[in-house]
């Protein structure tokens, strides 16, 4: 059975890294050059930021002298002195005095910077109160609520900036991130678009407008964006891999696999990238590429994924090259330290690589083993009544062929209890009596089956109907031939009467 190369993506590589989400490392908040950028020049504007006394002018001198000296702790002090100064003159003539928002923000700004994020929150949010415009304070708690993944808080806070007139290309690139976290991809892009006009060298920027146009599949542009990208930080791993797969919703397969062997080439691939170049080989009919890409993969891992590589496996054999399957699966063997669980799986895998290479007696010898060690698996009963019932199929012995058909009924049965197949044993029971001519006893396992398939019904409802038809021929045939022994047996009788 080939599986289509949509599902193949999904199941067995959902936890590639392509998948990740590119964030904005909050270590930008810890950076110097930030850091003084954030403390700001203190020439307040009037309409959007308050206005500060020729006293307070001096002391936020002093501080800006203190910090561009790396001095926090002292331009801290200094602050708070003089704010205990004001509000508490130490001169008993000396009447309280009143503090400027500015004041109270620059406080702010210095807890903040001392990562003392609560006290900056309270700091911020008293200074917007004593002045609702005030600008710097609302982009600073933005960047404080960001800092901390506030996302729902921190939008408002940014969104007020802007309204007040804030046009710096951090600002819209933070608002651009919390669009993309609440999935509003159209605002998060053109946030993006603003930072990148504003900061066309940030790679935050231009990773998150990559991250925007994925989300909204406009996968031609996500790719030349990452294409930009790789020519700048070719050795960044994840951008490799968004291209990846931007190239795959593009259904470019090879070109999507070139990418993968760029990485694999810097010894950048990790196991699960490589798993997916290989399905993309598969897909393109590349089975001894893929085969390479497999076998890396468990070399390339300190601890095997089972799970993975089996899947794997059976990638290989369902498109048709069990040799290679069980080469593969010799491999993981190899590889040891399996758990019951994992030993069973890889026997049953192994039971349908010998199922796809024609060898019979191997398939019954692993499934009857498969079944001593775990009687009650439900895939180890369904496979051992496909097993039978395929025997039966092939026997021209007539005893034989009836105890192949009665073992393959007998799991079936078993298997129709599990519901992890239930399915599949409805399904497969009810086409054995098709095939037997029991069209009446296997309309209720093909009921069964319609009522528990997923996905399009079509094709099973259709033959459900086919089989009722036969199924009421056959009735209507087998009460002629019972009207014609009756009208034959009362003939018979009005002979006898005469003679």
């Amino acid at each position: 059975m080939r599986i289509p190369i949509s599902i193949l993506f999904v199941t067995c590589c959902a936890t590639s890294a392509w998948a990740e989400k590119i964030v904005t490392s909050p270590e930008m908040f810890r950076d110097p050059n930030f850091a003084r950028a954030f403390i700001g020049s203190y020439g307040f504007l009037s309409e959007v930021e308050p206005k500060v006394s020729a006293e307070e002018q001096v002391v936020l001198n002093t501080v800006r002298e203190l910090f561009e000296k790396n001095q926090f702790a002292a331009a801290e002090k200094e602050i708070v002195r003089y704010i205990k100064e004001a509000e508490t003159p130490t001169d008993p003539e000396k009447p309280p005095g009143q503090i400027s928002a500015a004041m109270v923000f620059v406080l702010g700004n210095m807890y903040f910077s001392a990562d003392r994020p609560e006290d900056a929150k309270r700091a911020f949010l008293e200074a917007i109160r004593r002045f609702p415009r005030f600008r710097r304070a609302h982009t600073n708690l933005g960047y404080l609520y960001v800092s901390q993944n506030q996302i729902e808080e921190a939008v408002p806070s940014l969104q007020k900036a802007v309204e007040l007139g804030e046009t710096s290309a951090r600002t819209y690139g933070l608002l651009g991130y919390c669009y993309l976290q609440k999935k509003n991809a159209l605002a998060a892009e053109n946030a993006y678009r603003q930072a990148y006009l504003l900061d066309p060298k940030s790679r935050d920027w231009k990773m998150g407008l990559a991250q925007t146009l994925l989300l909204q599949e406009r996968y031609p542009e996500a790719t030349s964006m990452l294409g930009t990208l790789i020519d700048e930080y070719p050795d960044d791993r994840q951008l490799w891999l968004q291209q990846a797969n931007a190239l795959l919703s593009q259904d470019k397969k090879m070109d999507a696999a070139i990418t993968l062997e760029a990485l694999r080439l810097k010894g950048r691939a990790t196991e699960g990238d490589l798993n997916l170049l290989g399905n993309i080989y598969m897909d393109q009919g590349e089975a001894q590429l893929a085969l390479y890409a497999y076998l890396e993969a468990i070399d390339k891992s300190p601890k095997l994924d089972i799970a993975r590589a089996l899947r794997s496996a059976r990638i290989l054999n369902d498109y048709g090259f069990p040799e290679k399957a069980a080469e593969f699966a010799d491999k993981i063997a190899a590889k040891g330290s399996l758990t019951f669980k994992e030993q069973l799986d890889l026997d049953l895998v192994r039971a349908k690589i010998a199922q796809s290479a024609g060898n019979d007696a191997q398939v019954g010898e692993l499934l009857q083993d498969l079944f001593t060690r775990d009687p009650g698996n439900a895939e180890i009963l369904l496979e051992l009544a496909r097993h039978y019932d395929e025997l039966s199929k092939n026997e021209q012995d007539e005893a034989k062929r009836s105890i192949h058909l009665g073992e393959a009924k007998v799991h079936f049965k078993l298997a129709l209890e599990k519901e992890s197949v239930a399915y599949q044993a409805n399904l497969g029971l009810g086409q054995l009596l098709v095939r037997e001519k029991q069209y009446s006893e296997s309309i209720t396992y093909l009921e069964k089956a319609l009522s528990l398939k997923t996905g399009d019904k079509t094709s099973l409802d259709q033959y459900l109907s086919r089989v009722k038809r036969a199924a009421d021929r056959d009735a209507l045939r087998r009460e002629r031939e019972a009207a014609d022994r009756a009208e034959a047996e009362a003939n018979d009788a009005d002979k006898k009467k005469i003679q």
